[in-house]
C-alpha cells in the first residue's frame, strides 16, 4: 500500500491524471501539498493507505519526500516549460518562465535520483500505451482498459483561477511550509568530506541545538575576543531564535564523537539591490585550533549550503578581535574579494 507521487509542470493534464488515478480503494489528489503546514501533516498524510497525488510545485521538495517515506512509487510528466508558459499566458495568467524552468530542472533531479522512477511525456498521456504504463507503475493492479476508455476522450480540468486565489490568500501560510520543507532538507544535508579525519563531521543544526551543545566553545571564543566565558548569554538570544524559526538562519557545526569543535551561523535576508534575490551574512564563527584548517573546511560547507538556499551573495566581516584579522586569507581562498571597509560608531550615551 505505498503512496505514489507523480511530479509534474502544470498544464501536463495533471488534474485529468489525478481523476485517471482515483481507481478501486485508491483516492489520487490533485496539489495536495497546498493543503500542509507542517511536517506532521506531511507524515500523516502519506502515512494512509489508498493514497496518491499529483503535484504541480511540489518538485523542489522531493528530498523530503525521500526523508519522510522513501519507499513512494515516483512517477515524472514531462512538457516543455515553453509550452507551459505558452498554455499560461494564452489564458491571460502572469508566468515567471525562470520559475518554471527551475521547477523543470527538479523533475530531472527527480528522474536521474529517485530510484526506479517512472517518466512520461506529457504526450504519452494521449496514448494507450502511456497511459498503461503510469497506472500500472502508480497502482497495484493491471491496466484497466475500460476504465481508461472513459476517460480517453475527457477533456478534465480543475478551475486555474481558484487555485490562484487560493495561493494567493494563502501565501503566508505557503511560503512558511516552504521554509520549514527547506529547513528539514538542509537538516539532513550530509556535509562530509572524504579528507576530514578522525571521524570529524561538518553539519547543519537548529539554532537550539547548537545553544545546547556549544557553551564550552562559546566560553573559549569569548575568552580569545577578551570576553567573559559567559558573555554570550548576554547576546540577543530571542532574536537569533526568532530568526532561526523564521527559516533566516543557518548554523554549520563541526563535531566529533558528539562533541563540538567548530561553528560557523549565516544570516538571511532579502537583497536591497536585486528583487527576487536573497542574500546572507556570515555572523559567529570559531574553529578550534585542535584541528587545523578546520576553519576552511567549515567556511566552504557554509558556502555550499547557502548556494544550496538559493543564497545569491554572501558578506563576510574580517574583524579585529582574536583571529579576526587573519580570517580574510580565508574568505580569499573561498574566491571572496574586498569589498570596501566597515566602519562602527557607537551612540550609546552619546
Amino acid at each position: 500500500m505505498r503512496p505514489f507521487v507523480v511530479f509534474a509542470l502544470p498544464r501536463s493534464r495533471t488534474y485529468w491524471l489525478s481523476r485517471f488515478l482515483s481507481y478501486g480503494e485508491w483516492t489520487c489528489e490533485h496539489d495536495q501539498s497546498r493543503y500542509l503546514r507542517g511536517l506532521d501533516d506531511v507524515r500523516s498524510w502519506l502515512s494512509q493507505e489508498f493514497t496518491g497525488t499529483v503535484e504541480t510545485a511540489a518538485a523542489p521538495w522531493w528530498r523530503l519526500l525521500a526523508k519522510v517515506r522513501p519507499d513512494t512509487r515516483v512517477a515524472v510528466v514531462r512538457r516543455p516549460h515553453e509550452e507551459v508558459s505558452a498554455s499560461l499566458r494564452a489564458m491571460g495568467y502572469p508566468v515567471q518562465d525562470g520559475a518554471l524552468a527551475r521547477l523543470d530542472r527538479k523533475l530531472t533531479q527527480i528522474e536521474r535520483r529517485w530510484p526506479k522512477a517512472l517518466s512520461v511525456r506529457y504526450d504519452d498521456l494521449g496514448t494507450e500505451d502511456g497511459c498503461r504504463a503510469i497506472f500500472e507503475h502508480c497502482l497495484p493492479y493491471a491496466f484497466d482498459r475500460e476504465w481508461w476508455g472513459k476517460f480517453a476522450a475527457v477533456n478534465l480540468q480543475c478551475s486555474i483561477p481558484a487555485i490562484f486565489r487560493y495561493f494567493s490568500a494563502y501565501q503566508r501560510q505557503l511560503e512558511k511550509m516552504g521554509e520549514v520543507a527547506k529547513q528539514a532538507i538542509l537538516s539532513d544535508f550530509a556535509l562530509r568530506e572524504p579528507h576530514l579525519s578522525d571521524g570529524l563531521t561538518i553539519q547543519t543544526e537548529p539554532f537550539e541545538i547548537f545553544l545546547r551543545d556549544g557553551v564550552s566553545l562559546f566560553a573559549e571564543h569569548s575568552t580569545l575576543v577578551g570576553e567573559a566565558p559567559s558573555s554570550y548569554l548576554e547576546k540577543n538570544l530571542p532574536l537569533h531564535r526568532a530568526i532561526d524559526q523564521a527559516g533566516n538562519m543557518q548554523v554549520v557545526t563541526a563535531r566529533q564523537n558528539g562533541r563540538m569543535f567548530g561553528y560557523l551561523m549565516t544570516i538571511e535576508a532579502p537583497s536591497f539591490e536585486r528583487e527576487g534575490e536573497r542574500t546572507a551574512v556570515q555572523t559567529a564563527r570559531f574553529a578550534s585550533p585542535e584541528f587545523p584548517g578546520l576553519g576552511l573546511k567549515l567556511m566552504r560547507a557554509a558556502l555550499r549550503v547557502s548556494k544550496a538556499r538559493g543564497i545569491a551573495e554572501v558578506f563576510m566581516r574580517s574583524g579585529v578581535r582574536g583571529s579576526g584579522d587573519r580570517v580574510s586569507s580565508i574568505y580569499r581562498r573561498c574566491g571572496a574579494s574586498e569589498d570596501g571597509q566597515m566602519f562602527r560608531l557607537s551612540l550609546r550615551g552619546a
